[in-house]
């Protein structure tokens, strides 16, 4: 609700000439109205009251004061780099839209109250501050500082994300036999192709900052594809199980196999390795290794936006 007040010397009265009245409730249309509009209006700019059936209270000594419930379709450049967890300042210029120099605007002691607030579930205004704008006394800038509540978001689509990440390694652990492992890892690529379909309809569309989330969700789509070809390679080398490897593909399972074993072996020994052994050796380490990369991505994604 918006409360403006302001004095007009024309119209004045003494109480005693007029029974005693001291005030008097008149229309908007019958007394000078200040023309004063928001310049971040996001449909059109317009005077406030200049359509409005409420009604201005006249005092005796000329002091007009007039209450309206406005609805203001306000647009403001939002910082999404930090989402669900980001914080707005949005700012709303008021102007008034009269050459003239004897009008000018003061905020009053308490400008903003959130008597008649209706709670957002979405938002919370966090504080607020009411500054002149760089036009001078002629406007006003009323600044909200206001937070996202990111429990929806979070359960919503972080959740599902951080827990199908954690799952995906697990394609590792699945027998090469079974032939469910391109499926599964196609299920969880997929799955994120799902989520962020999901993230990016919730998300205003903006490249400068771009969304940490949406960020991290393209990074573990990226580690899920990853995976996919690991898996891929791992069945080409499995179902050549009989076949021993030779060339210089031998050197290197030489020098993993040296590493791997718990006996000591020497360059000179004459190994037998197949295409086998390096499909089980590949599972091992890409089981590691990409639990270690969602970890390590998940930590950062949230020291990033907690700092």
């Amino acid at each position: 609700m918006t409360i403006l007040t302001w004095l007009d010397s024309s119209l004045r009265w003494k109480p005693s000439d007029y029974n005693n009245i001291t005030q008097i409730t008149v229309s908007t249309g019958t007394v000078w109205f200040p023309p004063i509009i928001l310049l971040s209006d996001a449909n059109k700019l317009e005077p406030f009251g200049s359509t409005s059936p409420s009604k201005v209270s006249v005092s005796y000594n000329g002091n007009i004061e007039w209450s309206h419930a406005h609805v203001i379709n306000s647009k403001c450049p939002a910082n999404m780099r930090k989402f669900p967890f980001d914080e707005q300042k949005c700012s709303l210029t008021f102007f008034v839209w009269e050459p003239s120099k004897q009008l000018c605007l003061e905020p009053v002691s308490m400008p903003y109250s959130d008597l008649f607030e209706t709670k957002n579930p979405g938002w919370m205004v966090q504080s607020w501050e009411v500054t002149p704008d760089k036009q001078g006394n002629i406007s006003l800038a009323v600044i909200l500082n206001i937070k996202r509540e990111p429990l929806y978001y979070n359960i919503l689509v972080f959740t599902p994300i951080a827990v199908l990440a954690l799952l995906n390694p697990l394609v590792f652990l699945l027998p090469q036999n079974s032939g469910e492992r391109i499926s599964y890892g196609m299920t969880i690529l997929l799955s994120f192709v799902v989520f962020l379909t999901l993230a990016s309809d919730k998300i205003p569309d903006t490249s400068n900052p771009i969304s940490f989330l949406i960020v991290f969700i393209v990074l573990v789509f990226i580690a899920s594809a990853v995976i996919l070809l690991y898996n891929i390679i791992n069945s080409y080398f499995f179902h050549k199980k009989d076949k021993e490897i030779k060339g210089f593909l031998k050197n290197i399972a030489k020098i993993l196999c040296r590493k791997g074993r718990k006996e000591k072996v020497f360059a000179n020994d004459e190994i037998t390795i197949f295409y086998k052994d390096i499909a089980l050796w590949l599972d091992k380490f890409c089981f590691v290794m990409s639990y270690f990369f969602m970890f390590s991505l998940i930590t950062v994604y949230f020291i990033i936006l907690l700092f």
